[in-house]
C-alpha cells in the first residue's frame, strides 16, 4: 500500500512537472504576444519560469532515474563484460545515493536557515527562500530513494537499456 502511494507520488510529480514547463511555454507565449501588441509584458514572467523550471527538474527527476532516463554512458559500458558492467554499475547506483543524501541534507539545512532567518528571494516577485532549497531537498532526496530502490533490486542498466 505505502509502495503504491510512493509509485503514485513519483508518476504525479513528474507529471506536475510537465505541466509547469507547458505552462511555462504558455506564459513566454503571452509574453512575446503582448510585447509585440504593444501592451506591457508580465513583470514576474521570468522569476516564475525561473521557479517553475527548477520546480519541474526536481519534480521530474526521479520518475527519470526510475524509467533509466538519468545520464549513463552506454556506448563505453555496452563493451564491458556482463560481471564487470554490473559491478561498476552497482558502484555508480552507491555513489549516487551517497552524494544525493549529502546534497539533500545540505540543501535541508540551508532551506531550514532560510526559513529561521525569514530570509526572502526578491526578483520581479518575492518568495521566502526556504522554498527553492525545499524543492531542491525533496527532489535530491526522491533521487536517492530511486537509486538506493535500483540497489535494493540489484538493478544496473546495460549498454541497450535505459537512458543513453
Amino acid at each position: 500500500m505505502l509502495g503504491r502511494l510512493y509509485d503514485r507520488a513519483i508518476l504525479g510529480l513528474a507529471v506536475t512537472g510537465a505541466m509547469s514547463l507547458f505552462l511555462i511555454t504558455l506564459m513566454i507565449v503571452a509574453d512575446v504576444v503582448l510585447r509585440n501588441t504593444g501592451h506591457h509584458p508580465l513583470q514576474s514572467s521570468s522569476a516564475l519560469s525561473e521557479y517553475a523550471m527548477l520546480f519541474s527538474t526536481m519534480a521530474a527527476a526521479p520518475w527519470l532515474v526510475r524509467e533509466g532516463g538519468h545520464v549513463a554512458i552506454t556506448a563505453f559500458v555496452a563493451m564491458m563484460p556482463g560481471r564487470l558492467r554490473f559491478v561498476l554499475g552497482m558502484a555508480t547506483q552507491v555513489l549516487a545515493v551517497a552524494v544525493l543524501a549529502v546534497l539533500s541534507w545540505r540543501a535541508a539545512v540551508i532551506g531550514l536557515e532560510k526559513a529561521a532567518l525569514h530570509t526572502m528571494d526578491m526578483r520581479s516577485i518575492t518568495i521566502p527562500a526556504w522554498v527553492l532549497y525545499a524543492m531542491l531537498s525533496v527532489g535530491l532526496g526522491l533521487m536517492a530513494l530511486e537509486f538506493l530502490r535500483l540497489l535494493i533490486r540489484r538493478e544496473v542498466y546495460s549498454g541497450s537499456e535505459g537512458a543513453s
